[in-house]
């Protein structure tokens, strides 16, 4: 099959169809999110220090 076309879904295949690849930028998604959360201790940490 070609990488373009979009598969037929049949009762068989309907559970491996559904499950494609959905990982294309799941590395950069979990960095800045990690980044953001580190950011957001930082500020929280900075405005309650007395």
């Amino acid at each position: 099959m070609n990488e373009h076309e979009r598969p037929v879904v049949t009762a068989a295949n309907k559970e491996a169809v559904r499950a494609g690849h959905t990982g294309d930028h799941l590395r950069y998604v979990l960095i800045g999110s990690c980044a953001l959360a580190i950011l957001g201790l930082i500020l929280v940490a900075l405005l309650v220090k007395p």
